[in-house]
């Protein structure tokens, strides 16, 4: 009964003491704003002693030395936290073998990643270990979570200059570690050196990479060629960079001064002053999304893709890549030649050539922009070939072993094979990357204009199927010179027309 009363005195103490504090509605918000401090403090406080540490700081992007001595340090030990980063700025694909949750890092128990010291281990097995054990390092330092917490902590205080900074740390860090996951496996030694050694908006200077150009024309398998050679996961991609000139040829001297300009620019992974080309890759994403690390690392759902077409982010990323492949089918071969006098820019060209017939029914029957003289008039397409031809044995004469011929029905019918000796002869490997490219591409048989999927063999004579006799004569008649020079050979009727009866081994003058 005692315990009762006081228990009832003490509740309607309090009940006339909150009366009073809360007489006035001003009293009443002050009271409500003192509690709530109060309890943010606690929180604040608990949280600082359960951790025992301040908050992670945004990531770092310097500079990480890769040395002989670390490389063979048989015992050396890191330690990465449990939590791998997988969204915001794009991580690695390699990231969850860190372990631990996915998201920002810091959570987790923590881990060693150590370095075999064993004799037997081959040093590109003990390089890609070290690179993986980097790798987990680097990844735990993303805290993607946290890192947004901040940018949009950054956003509040009106500095624009200070998110697109850190955004673009962030997401140049992230290509990093991308591409170090990708390659480190392979046995690549001087590209796991440059790629871990580039800092991020640094001037540094480094070796030139192998720049490879694709000249052709409009449906002559370029796609299929560019996305083999892009395959690798250490080539940066410039995917149709003359497209703002739309279906027409570049021929006139001032439009072939400003095209120089642009490709010289961008195989020196210049993007600044090229408005008209930043424009055109807002409008046409797949300029620039077929850099699929690049493009995932610069764009997301919270952030948008608005850093992935800045000239700063660009430039730097494109210098991280040790490979560059870029696709023109708007320019005519001859007007590369100042590309190649450029000694420092280590280009090579492949001059990418396809059955004029093929190329004039694909673009008859499965594109419908195809209505310019420049690409629906077959006199025009084959005099363009013509011309290329005559410049590539001029350029292979002053430039050799820089042009290499290529006739796209060749790759078509032993695409393993001719991917290898185009290979070496571009002084590249065959990756298992473009292995699993062949293997996906060409056993398959998706009948769209811009799938690149479809069985090979079946597509060198598949013109005849749709083209009719009258539309054959034309072409024919328009073509046979080059069509002789290349080993295309004529035929009467677009009935029972095989392989051997339309394609002869390119002749000998032509063969390197």
């Amino acid at each position: 009964m005692e315990d009762g009363r006081r228990r009832n005195t003490w509740v309607r103490w309090w009940q006339m003491a909150w009366l009073r504090l809360t007489a006035g509605r001003w009293r009443r918000v002050l009271a409500v704003l003192v509690i709530l401090s109060v309890l943010v403090a606690a929180q604040l406080l608990s949280g600082h002693v359960i951790h025992g540490q301040q908050s992670p700081a945004i990531i770092s992007s310097e500079r990480e030395e890769v040395t002989p001595q670390l490389v063979n340090a048989g015992s050396a030990l890191y330690t990465a936290g449990g939590g791998a980063a997988a969204g915001g700025g794009g991580g690695a694909a390699g990231g969850a073998a860190a372990g631990g949750g996915g998201g920002g890092g810091g959570g987790g128990e923590k881990k060693s990643y150590a370095i075999s010291s064993s004799p037997l281990m081959k040093i590109e097995a003990r390089q890609s270990q070290y690179a993986r054990v980097k790798l987990m390092e680097h990844i735990d330092r993303l805290e993607t979570r946290e890192l947004q917490k901040f940018l949009r902590l950054y956003e509040s205080f009106k500095n624009p200059a200070s998110v697109n900074n850190v955004r673009m740390e962030h997401a140049l860090h992230a290509v990093k570690v991308g591409l170090l996951e990708e390659i480190s496996g392979h046995g690549y030694s001087d590209i796991f050196e440059a790629a871990t050694q580039a800092k991020a908006l640094s001037s540094t200077q480094r070796p030139a990479p192998l720049k490879v150009i694709i000249a052709t024309t409009w449906r002559s398998g370029s796609t299929f060629l560019e996305e083999l050679l892009s395959s690798h996961p250490a080539t940066y991609n410039h995917y149709e960079p003359l497209l703002y000139h739309g279906i027409r040829q570049v021929r006139e001297e001032d439009d072939a001064t400003q095209a120089l300009q642009l490709i010289n620019d961008l195989l020196s992974c210049r993007y600044a002053g090229h408005d008209k080309y930043i424009q055109k890759a807002k409008e046409v994403k797949e300029l620039f999304s077929r850099n699929k690390l690049v493009w995932k690392s610069c764009s997301n759902d919270d952030l948008g893709s608005a850093l992935c077409f800045n000239e700063n982010f660009l430039s730097s990323a494109c210098h991280l890549y040790p490979w560059a492949t870029m696709k023109l089918v708007r320019l005519r071969l001859r007007i590369l030649r100042p590309v190649l006098l450029n000694d420092s820019m280590n280009v090579r060209i492949i001059f990418l050539v396809r059955d004029p017939r093929g190329v004039t029914n694909s673009r008859n029957t499965t594109v419908t922009w195809c209505h310019n003289p420049d690409c629906n008039d077959p006199s025009i397409l084959c005099s363009d070939m013509m011309d290329d031809l005559e410049a590539s044995r001029d350029l292979e004469k002053e430039f050799p072993g820089r042009v290499i011929l290529l006739r796209y029905e060749d790759l078509a019918l032993n695409p393993v094979n001719k991917t290898r000796e185009l290979l070496t002869k571009l002084g590249l490997d065959f990756d298992s990357h473009m292995a699993d490219f062949l293997a996906s591409h060409t056993t398959k048989n998706l009948d769209k204009p811009w799938s690149t999927s479809r069985e090979s063999k079946t597509r060198i004579t598949y013109w005849a199927t749709k083209m009719n006799e009258n539309r054959l004569n034309q072409v024919q008649k328009s073509c046979s010179r080059v069509m002789g020079k290349l080993g295309y050979l004529t035929v009467n009727t677009t009935k029972e027309v095989t392989l051997e009866k339309v394609l002869a081994p390119l002749p000998p003058p032509l063969r390197h």
